[in-house]
């Protein structure tokens, strides 16, 4: 009975265990920079509070925030920088959109330019908007835990 059970179980996951032998792997890294080398092939990289450096291929996205991007090889998808600076070399090639928020694009002037940049200026009126919004609840909050304010009784006559 357990060895039907079993057989049962490997014949449903057979499927998706072989899609996922097959996939290239995701790169994910917290406080320690990510490299891609040149003869390695990764799906997606990300990595916080770190530096990546693509020398190889990517099939997905390159996220990094509050680090920069080093691109040498290529990506096919997205290349997301927020916090940081992205390098271009001769040899760099984006499939997708780059976007860098608060960072700099510097790229080899053989580079292909990349489709779109954001300078951080456009989000300007959105961090006001967010920052004024802020400051209201913060003054609504503290007038709420004060409590109403209580006057003397007055004199009779």
């Amino acid at each position: 009975m357990l060895s039907r059970r079993v057989v049962l179980c490997t014949l449903i996951l057979l499927p998706s265990l072989a899609g996922v032998a097959q996939s290239s792997p995701n790169l994910r890294h917290f406080g320690r920079n990510a490299l891609v080398a040149t003869d390695e092939t990764v799906h997606n990289v990300s990595c916080f509070l770190c530096s990546a450096e693509v020398q190889g291929h990517t099939t997905g996205s390159v996220r990094v925030f509050a680090g920069h991007v080093f691109l040498s090889g290529s990506v096919a998808g997205n290349v997301l920088v927020f916090g940081g600076n992205l390098t271009l070399t001769s040899s760099a090639n984006v499939g997708g959109y780059v976007f860098i928020f608060g960072g700099h694009l510097h790229q080899d002037s053989a580079a292909n330019p990349p489709h779109t940049v954001f300078p951080p200026i456009i989000f300007l009126p959105l961090i006001l908007i967010i920052g004024a919004a802020i400051g209201v609840l913060i003054v609504l909050t503290r007038r709420m835990v004060r409590g109403p304010i209580a006057y003397p009784p007055l004199p009779r006559l």
